[in-house]
């Protein structure tokens, strides 16, 4: 997750690729909140319901492939960070609104999250899938999955799906100990890096690890995890308020008041 040598390095394949999907999303991002702007509910929504349905349908073609292969290990199974998304997306989109509103700050965030990862340092994120993202189904997998993630990004923006509070950093919070609480003992006992809990290849936070200890280690990793996330939370809060204001500044016509004479 976390490749330091190749941070900010992409390949040729994707500095061709990775400018033009995130623009192609961005576009239709922008044509989605033309049309829909009138719409409400679930139709409004469906470009994200449709994405919640891809990013499940995706992992489970993905442990089906998976599965029968002789060389099957355990670092598949559907127990990394991202792998939140095949549960908090549909959460977010399938159960109504008021059931909605408790995993929608964390679809959002950590989306958010996955977004920058994947464009600061796309070899940790979506290896070298996009030099063939239809040779293979791992690098199919890889690529979609990631970018429907982005995707969620930018068409709830676009639709103002997310209506973000202050007090949604508890949410966000309480998404990264939850995932911590089942991640870090199956990453032990199946011996897979999920999230990399076991070492890491940023190679200051492993250094820390040889040194502290691997307790230790974990605890900064997901400490690191929490106020990162909690920083996206606070920082579009900001973002969506200012912008909010600025458009209510603009709607709100000038009201020219006459004192009457006595």
């Amino acid at each position: 997750m976390c490749y330091i040598k190749n941070m900010f390095k992409w390949t040729k394949s994707d500095a061709i690729v990775l400018p033009l999907v995130l623009l192609g999303l961005i576009l239709i991002g922008v044509a989605l909140g033309f049309l829909l702007r009138k719409q409400k509910g679930w139709v409004k929504r469906i470009p994200l319901i449709l994405i919640a349905i891809l990013v499940v349908g995706l992992e489970i073609a993905k442990q089906a492939l998976y599965a029968g292969k002789p060389d099957f290990n355990y670092y598949v199974l559907p127990l990394h960070f991202c792998s939140l998304f095949v549960v908090l997306i549909p959460l977010s989109q399938l159960f109504g609104e008021r059931f909605g509103s408790v995993f929608k700050p964390m679809a959002f965030c950590y989306a958010i999250a996955v977004m920058c990862l994947t464009y600061a340092n796309p070899l940790g994120l979506i290896g070298n899938s996009t030099a063939d993202v239809f040779g293979t189904f791992h690098n199919f997998h890889t690529f979609f999955f990631h970018h429907a993630v982005i995707a969620y990004v930018i068409f709830s923006i676009a639709l103002n799906d997310y209506k973000p509070k202050y007090k949604d950093c508890i949410n966000v919070a309480g998404g990264v100990v939850l995932y911590a609480c089942y991640a870090t003992p199956c990453a032990y006992m199946l011996n897979s890096n999920y999230a990399n809990i076991l070492f890491c290849q940023f190679q200051p936070l492993e250094d820390f690890r040889l040194y502290a200890g691997q307790i230790w280690y974990n605890v900064v990793l997901f400490v690191i995890g929490i106020s990162a996330m909690i920083l996206i939370c606070v920082l579009y809060n900001l973002i969506y308020k200012a912008v909010k204001k600025q458009i209510i500044n603009r709607q709100t016509k000038k009201v020219v008041y006459i004192k009457p004479k006595n």
